[in-house]
């Protein structure tokens, strides 16, 4: 078993298309294709592609998704604790080995992908002597599903976070989802709705070939504003969302667009892969109450009942969420660090973390749970 690293996606492209693959539609090699040609994943954002190929007798057996890290942005596992633990001790931290979906805090099943059956603790060691060889101060697998990260937490530290998803339990309508809802919660969304009706705002949902260049400007002009107003990084360059449809990505995409008196003034963007709907940004171009709630929550809930999907992710974090139906669920990452002072602090700390975030999660499903049937 031999690893090493390409620089690029496209030296590997017909493996790809045929084994990188996945429960969410961002494992996909024409994403991580695109984000490459619009300089998304670039040395100087802090996203250098270094993806792992495993190889037995000069075939390729696996392929692992990695960027050499030399900033924690865009990344949604918080990991600057770990990182000062490193400073303490006299240590640098970056760069680091980072298996993620950049920018993007989506759930995948699996972090390496295969047409082979493969001795996966042989795996595991072979890459932690990679590892070593390469002079990173750690490797991470941000947002594994869980009994993945269940297997291979002997050889790669598990660690806990926090989401929050809506669930369809076979609901006929947004109004049958609504009369779930306890009273104040039932009455505060609909009050919500009625302010957005009341501004003649109305919604048009494009999908697929119905989204045309100016979509994509719009939208574009919508994440920058967001950005903007949170004073936050532009990780995603204007020509990632004017060549989604070059990529082939468009088929996949869920635009909900907003209009006053017929006139544009906000979008979300969402993607859909199999039953499950993934809400990813969001913007207007002026502030309108209750907008934000509309595009990014109501709007998807409705979709999803109305195409019969399971499940609504919508980022991370965010407690408000809660009110409208996104209930708390755990994730996962897992991750190896270089220094064997460190590694039990870590695990330590990682154990005592869980705990507070099971606790977290019984109580706010405890307390605010916003169904009528707890």
């Amino acid at each position: 078993m031999k690893i090493e690293t390409t620089p690029s996606i496209e030296g590997i492209e017909s493996f790809c298309k045929e084994n990188f693959t996945d429960i969410c539609p961002f494992i996909n090699y024409n994403f991580f294709n695109l984000l490459e040609k619009t300089n998304c994943t670039t040395e100087q954002k802090g996203w250098k592609p270094e993806h792992i190929i495993v190889k037995q007798k000069g075939k390729i057996l696996a392929f692992i998704p990695n960027f050499r890290k030399f900033n924690s942005y865009g990344e949604f596992v918080f990991d600057q604790i770990f990182e000062n633990a490193f400073y303490q001790l006299g240590y640098d931290y970056f760069p680091k080995f980072l298996s993620a979906i950049p920018f993007t805090p989506v759930t995948r099943n699996n972090f390496f992908y295969s047409d082979s059956n493969i001795d996966e603790n042989k795996l595991y060691d072979e890459l932690k002597s990679f590892f070593l060889k390469k002079k990173v101060s750690s490797f991470h697998l941000n947002f594994i599903g869980e009994n993945k990260s269940k297997t291979i937490e002997n050889h790669f530290l598990k660690r806990t976070g926090l989401q929050y998803h809506w669930k369809n339990k076979n609901y006929k309508s947004f109004e049958d989802f609504l009369s779930k809802l306890k009273s104040r919660k039932r009455k505060n969304i609909i009050k919500e709705r009625q302010s957005i009706i009341e501004n003649n705002i109305s919604f048009r949902i494009k999908t697929g070939t119905d989204i045309k260049l100016n979509d994509l400007e719009n939208l574009y002009s919508c994440y920058a504003k967001t950005i903007n107003k949170k004073w936050s990084k532009e990780y995603l360059t204007k020509e990632f969302f004017l060549s989604l449809g070059d990529f082939k990505l468009l088929n996949d995409t869920i635009l909900i667009c907003a209009y006053e008196n017929e006139s544009f003034i906000g979008c979300s963007v969402h993607f859909k892969k199999e039953k499950n709907l993934y809400g990813r940004y969001w913007g207007a171009l002026y502030e309108i109450p209750n907008l934000h709630f509309e595009l990014c929550y109501y709007q998807a809930i409705d979709y999803a009942i109305e195409n019969n999907l399971e499940l609504v992710e919508a980022g991370a974090q965010g407690e408000h969420k809660i009110a409208r139906g996104y209930l708390p669920v755990k994730t996962f990452s897992n991750h190896w660090f270089n220094s064997d002072l460190l590694v039990k602090p870590i695990q330590n700390f990682l154990k005592s973390e869980e705990e507070k975030i099971k606790e977290t999660i019984e109580l706010l499903n405890d307390k605010y749970n916003p169904f009528n049937d707890k």
